[in-house]
């Protein structure tokens, strides 16, 4: 078994930086650019770039949007061989930074995501049996998380995106035994009931999931194997733009596991890599 399956969102990142603080309710002077985005491509992406071979399962219009993501995803050598393209329109993700780079709020249309079905996943059960690890990300529909973990489970890495669709973890959970996730804090939160990181690991693996990797921004990661909790701290010392840190740790992390490191040690690649990506205007790996 070889490289990585990442199955899930790719969409066109609308980022507005704004000038100065933030000021609620009227119009805010910002620099504003739009670039390929997406948690699952991101993630790809930044494998493809840290030498791993990587396939790409998404959905993407045939639109401006669609064409720019695919360019800028086959330039980074990942491949979409088995993607979706088809007349719809191709998703969007809308942020606001304030002027230090952090998230003020962000929203995101991923309808086209819906048209990614159990269906297609169960076709392309070679593609995942080939790969030493697959990636799935929380935009997906329930049952195609079901399916991949179906055919995954023991090498699967969930991540659960935001707070509303982490809840589709826990739904995983009922019926597979899962290898990793890596939620944030807030997703912690909104997954156990509790941000106590100790509380809500063991929460966490009593549920079925044998690894965890919690991102806590600029406190670092928090890393458990069921034995012991680790915390690696934060390397980032310059902050230009978040957006894609956490798809960055992800993507450091498994790269760590496919050099057969200790999950404590490739959490820290992790954590180094997503540095590298908040320090510059970028979302991945350049």
């Amino acid at each position: 078994m070889n490289g990585v399956l990442v199955i899930g969102g790719a969409n066109a990142d609308i980022k507005a930086k704004t000038l100065a603080a933030h000021v609620p309710a009227t119009s805010n002077p910002a620099a504003i650019q739009v670039k390929p985005g997406g948690v699952a491509r991101n993630i790809a992406h930044n494998l493809a770039r840290l030498g791993i071979d990587t396939d790409l399962i998404t959905v993407l219009g045939n639109d401006a949007n669609g064409a720019m993501i695919t360019k800028a995803t086959e330039k980074a050598d990942v491949s979409l061989a088995h993607s979706i393209f088809m007349n719809v329109a191709t998703g969007t993700y809308v942020a606001l930074l304030d002027e230090t780079g952090e998230l003020i709020t962000a929203a995101s249309d991923m309808k086209c995501l819906t048209w990614l079905s159990k269906t297609h996943v169960e076709q392309k059960r070679n593609v995942v049996a080939e790969k030493k690890f697959v990636l799935a990300d929380c935009n997906l529909e329930p049952d195609v998380l079901d399916e991949i973990a179906s055919q995954a489970a023991n090498k699967l890495v969930v991540e659960p995106v935001s707070v509303s669709k982490c809840q589709k973890l826990l739904a995983l959970l009922k019926n597979h035994t899962v290898f990793l996730a890596t939620p944030n804090l807030d997703q912690l939160g909104a997954l156990t009931g509790t941000r106590d990181i100790a509380v809500g690991i063991a929460i966490l693996h009593q549920l079925g999931l044998l690894n965890i990797v919690i991102h806590a921004g600029a406190l670092g990661a928090y890393v458990s194997d069921g034995s012991t909790i680790t915390h690696i701290p934060s390397p980032a010392q310059t902050i230009i733009d978040v957006t894609g840190a956490g798809d960055a740790a992800t993507a450091g992390l498994i790269y760590g596991l496919i050099q057969e490191l200790p999950l404590a040690n490739a959490a820290t690649l992790g954590q180094e890599t997503a540095a590298k990506v908040i320090a510059t205007e970028y979302s991945t790996l350049e």
